[in-house]
């Protein structure tokens, strides 16, 4: 379930005040404060420039999971791992479904599959897609580092995004298979009048 910006907000400053102090390290610190109170609640959708200590426990954090469109980039220190965000595809009619809702949809991964993704229809409208990309850290992608570092792994997130969430992984794979399913019992075009109505 999705929550509110508000709450996002509340969560994001509650972390950072049970930790107290912690919040003055940075990813890059050659040593990482282990004498951590509490961990924080995993944020499924970052934004802004934040920090999070969470458990080596917990499983999202192990997954490096995030909510937002992220991508592997390079990076020269092999103990941080760094993502940035793709952004996200919207219609270019800028439509909306039945239920008065934008199509927000997930960029693919990988560079060829996005630009296929982009020559492809809007699942609403069947008008074109296009990619808004993430420009929120000075111009560039917000980017997102973890460290793992003993009992703890280390969030920190540089630049706010300046795009519509996309929909979630979930939700992309539910979309997807219910594109299957109706393309396999339909005729090509006028296809999916909405990909949220069935949910």
């Amino acid at each position: 379930m999705l929550k509110d910006a508000d709450n996002v907000v509340m969560e994001q400053k509650d972390s950072t005040s049970r930790n107290g102090g912690m919040a003055s390290w940075d990813i890059n610190d050659i040593k990482l404060p282990q004498d951590v109170k509490h961990t924080d609640w995993f944020q499924e959708w970052p934004d802004s420039y934040v920090k999070h200590i969470y458990s080596s426990e917990d499983k999202n954090a192990q997954r490096h999971h995030s909510s937002w469109a992220m991508r592997n980039t390079n990076n020269h220190n092999s103990r941080i791992l760094k993502k940035s965000c793709l952004g996200v595809v919207v219609c270019g009619n800028d439509c909306s479904t039945l239920d008065g809702r934008k199509i927000y949809l997930r960029p693919a991964i990988c560079d060829k599959a996005r630009q296929k993704q982009q020559r492809k229809c809007c699942p609403n409208c069947s008008g074109p897609l296009r990619l808004i990309s993430c420009r929120g850290h000075g111009g560039y992608p917000v980017t997102n580092f973890w460290r793992h570092e003993g009992q703890f792994i280390f969030f920190q997130s540089k630049g706010a995004h300046d795009h519509p969430r996309p929909e979630t992984k979930l939700e992309a794979e539910a979309r997807r298979s219910i594109q299957k399913a109706q393309t396999a019992f339909s005729p090509p075009c006028p296809r999916l009048k909405t990909f949220r109505e069935i949910k």
